[in-house]
């Protein structure tokens, strides 16, 4: 193998990372500006040519077909920012959590089982609101692109995140842990008007018309 051979071969390795549609109208263009305009002699990509060349492929990706109605682009904002109010109530359980136990053990009438339930149940929120950080992070793009099942995935977290609240009360998590119910509060209320915004019917109209054109595709 010659090493334009060799070059040509490396530059179609990294142009694989741009979406199948793009590659079949212009890869033999670009393949071509690529060879033309490499060094003498050279017989790989360069490292600043394939960066360049992968950033153009994620941001080809990454960019939304369409522009989003407002609801939906509010919707993805608040997505981001529950990401962020997310990983707040996270550091905020992990932080408290001594001071939870304690209280714990100040309540007179509360039974050991119902104790260790409670500690249970706070590890576990824990760990769920980690993550979760990593959840709202992937509904936010996959809403962003039109995804129309990415609504529903997203209305059954907010369930989740609901009873998960409510069980949390229930075992009066409002009492010993109020920082963490604050801050779970705010997750929560925020994951409610996103999902208002997300079932608003021109949110409704623009993921049906994305989801009619992925089909078409």
């Amino acid at each position: 193998m010659t090493g334009q051979e060799k070059l040509e071969r490396g530059y179609r390795r990294v142009l694989a990372c741009y979406p199948r549609s793009f590659r079949s109208d212009s890869e033999d263009e670009i393949l071509a500006v690529l060879l033309a305009t490499a060094g003498e002699g050279q017989q790989r990509v360069r490292l600043a040519e394939a960066a360049d060349l992968i950033r153009g492929a994620l941001r080809m990706r990454l960019r939304p077909a369409s522009r989003p109605p407002r609801a939906v682009r509010g919707a993805v904002r608040l997505v981001c920012v529950g990401a962020v109010a997310q990983l707040a109530a996270a550091v905020t359980m992990i932080v408290t959590a001594a001071s939870v136990r304690a209280a714990l053990a100040r309540q007179p009438d509360i039974s050991v089982a119902l104790r260790h339930q409670a500690l249970s149940l706070l590890v576990f929120r824990a760990i769920g609101a980690v993550v979760a950080v990593g959840l709202w992070l992937l509904m936010a793009w996959a809403l962003s692109h039109g995804r129309d099942a990415a609504r529903l995935v997203f209305a059954s977290f907010f369930t989740l995140i609901t009873l998960t609240s409510l069980v949390a009360l229930a075992q009066h998590g409002a009492t010993y842990a109020a920082a963490d119910t604050i801050a779970s509060s705010a997750v929560w209320a925020i994951a409610l008007v996103t999902v208002v915004l997300l079932f608003m019917p021109q949110s409704s109209r623009y993921y049906r018309e994305a989801a009619r054109q992925a089909a078409h595709s």
